[in-house]
């Protein structure tokens, strides 16, 4: 089935887009409309002429450079907070610059656009195209398709979808133009008038206004970025090479070719293996884990169960309706992320494992043991979360020491 691909505006953020893009070029999904507002519409032009290679690089090397020409490198540290106080004058200079010019000059922005945007390429692409800026002269939103616009205006458009408060006023047919994101952010109706059921909205958590879907019969895949894609003017190089990366493994996991929560994990066992280890914990050793939280007598086999998984639930904020797998990774999840293991990368299960368990072998203990608490103290659910990194790591290698020695 042909879908219809809905480009969210986030400004520096679209990084993740041309990683979504990389993604569906893979699983071979057949994109027959494209529809978006700003930075969207920018990378929306890109996909309908099938300049995938220009579009990575763009965001691989991205640099304010390539957007602001007024000295990108204070511009850069203003943005990112990376201020000198001894060079605060600089910084005053700078900014009176821009308030006596009426706002940043968006002239590479304007290049970048002439540069990649071929519009006799767009208008010959069996892609059909639409994006979203608002005219503020007039005060009035424009859904534009290709169609709508006269020849040789996309490239003017496109920047118009862009126009940020803040930007330097420019002037297309006699009107002052304002992003899109002022009227809507991610135009899926605009999608649905062309007739699409199947759309894919792609997000960029950009604060801006969305239009509420007025068609409730479509189905709407929504990719969302899984971590932090930064700010909106962000225009940071790692920033952007991690949101490539982001988008990509997002979309992957949407259609099912990884697992996870935060990781992105492969071969994953069965909801009866995760129970079935749970019980082949040796009776020593499930005695052992109760006693750290202060339960040190019961029938082994109910305190795994009942204590030491709901316990387990408790200090990590997992709802008790979970299955014992979904509480088991994400547990895994959890001391990956306390670990530093790298997230933006596939793991099959078993390596996964393997990598937590050598972290927390090698993880120094705290100077403070909970363990040389009272009992009645440990099972204080406020002293179990203050120690729960150190708790899990000695549960998970117990139960991995144990796994490994019946094998």
């Amino acid at each position: 089935m042909v879908v219809g691909m809905v480009l969210e505006g986030g400004g520096a953020k679209g990084g993740y887009q041309i990683g979504v893009w990389k993604a569906l070029r893979e699983l071979e999904i057949k994109i027959g409309c494209v529809t978006g507002t700003s930075i969207g519409a920018i990378n929306g032009a890109l996909i309908v002429q099938d300049k995938f290679d220009e579009a990575y690089k763009l965001w691989y090397n991205v640099d304010s450079r390539l957007v602001i020409k007024d000295d990108p490198e204070i511009y850069q540290q203003l943005i990112n907070r990376d201020i000198d106080i001894k060079n605060i004058q600089m910084y005053f200079e700078y900014v009176k610059k821009i308030v006596k010019q009426k706002g940043l000059d968006v002239e590479p922005l304007r290049d970048l656009i002439e540069k990649e945007v071929d519009e006799r390429r767009i208008r010959s692409s069996n892609i059909d195209f639409g994006l979203v800026t608002v005219s503020l002269s007039d005060w009035k939103p424009m859904e534009l398709y290709v169609d709508d616009i006269e020849e040789g205006k996309i490239k003017d458009y496109l920047l118009a979808s862009s126009f940020l408060p803040g930007f330097k006023p420019q002037v297309l047919d006699g009107k002052k133009f304002l992003d899109g994101g002022f009227f809507d952010n991610l135009p899926i109706n605009m999608m649905a008038k062309k007739g699409y059921k199947e759309i894919i909205a792609v997000e960029l958590n950009a604060m801006a206004l969305v239009q509420p879907v007025k068609n409730k019969e479509l189905v709407i895949r929504r990719i969302r970025p899984s971590g932090d894609v930064g700010r909106l003017l962000e225009f940071d190089k790692e920033r952007s090479r991690n949101n490539l990366k982001m988008g990509y493994l997002d979309t992957m996991k949407s259609y099912g070719k990884c697992q996870g929560s935060a990781y992105y994990l492969t071969d994953i066992p069965e909801e009866s293996v995760f129970f079935n280890k749970l019980l082949q914990v040796s009776d020593e050793q499930i005695l052992s884990m109760g006693k750290i939280i202060g339960y040190e007598a019961g029938y082994p086999k109910r305190i795994m169960l009942e204590v030491i998984v709901s316990e387990l639930c408790e200090m990590l904020g997992f709802d008790l309706s979970m299955t014992y797998g979904e509480i088991v990774l994400g547990a895994l999840e959890y001391l990956a992320a306390a670990t530093n293991i790298e997230r933006l990368k596939i793991y099959d299960y078993e390596t996964f494992l393997s990598m937590i368990l050598r972290k927390c072998e090698k993880a120094p203990q705290k100077t403070f043991d909970i363990e040389f608490m009272p009992s009645i103290l440990r099972r204080q659910s406020l002293v179990q979360k203050t120690f729960k990194e150190e708790l899990l790591m000695k549960w998970l290698v117990m139960m991995a020491t144990q796994e490994n020695s019946a094998s």
